[in-house]
């Protein structure tokens, strides 16, 4: 679950973003509520699309700034820092974007061009975290053993494949 870790001044808390669309700003509808005077009544807003999260800005007078850049629009992942004013909100997803990365890199790929061919695998670290290795190898090099068909004991002859 996504939420936002508030600091405004000594006060600090979390909002869970468990709604479509979370408004941010110092107006009585807003559902993250601040008390920032650069804040402006409806300041921006936080989408939940089919592609992750995405922070807007609603014209604000002062602007919404991530990660130090001034926006109007931008997706956001885990460890992003939204400055209104004074107030710092720091966006945490349980389903960060590099877990989404990993799941997709579980399945084997292989990247070919006129040369090489690129092969991508997911290793445990000594530590235990998972981490992208590859290997880059010629076109029409041997392939590992451990990658290699196994063989048959078929004796009928195969045709040549077609390329």
């Amino acid at each position: 679950m996504a939420k936002l870790v508030i600091r405004e001044g000594d006060y600090s808390h979390e909002h869970t973003l468990d709604e479509v669309e979370t408004l941010i700003g110092r107006s009585q509808k807003c559902l993250v509520r601040l008390t920032e005077p650069a804040a402006s009544r409806n300041h921006c807003t936080i989408l939940r699309t089919p592609e992750g999260w995405l922070l807007m800005d609603l014209q604000s007078s002062n602007g919404t700034i991530l990660n130090g850049a001034r926006i109007t629009e931008s997706p956001l992942k885990t460890g992003d820092t939204i400055r209104i004013g004074n107030a710092e909100l720091v966006f945490k997803d349980d389903a960060d974007d590099s877990k989404k990365v990993v799941d997709v890199r579980e399945k084997f790929k292989e990247l070919e061009n006129d040369k090489n061919v690129v092969r991508y695998d997911i290793v445990k670290t000594p530590g235990g975290e998972e981490e992208l290795q590859f290997r880059r190898t010629e076109r029409n090099a041997p392939r590992r053993k451990d990658l290699q068909e196994p063989e048959t004991k078929d004796t009928e002859e195969l045709p040549p494949p077609q390329q």
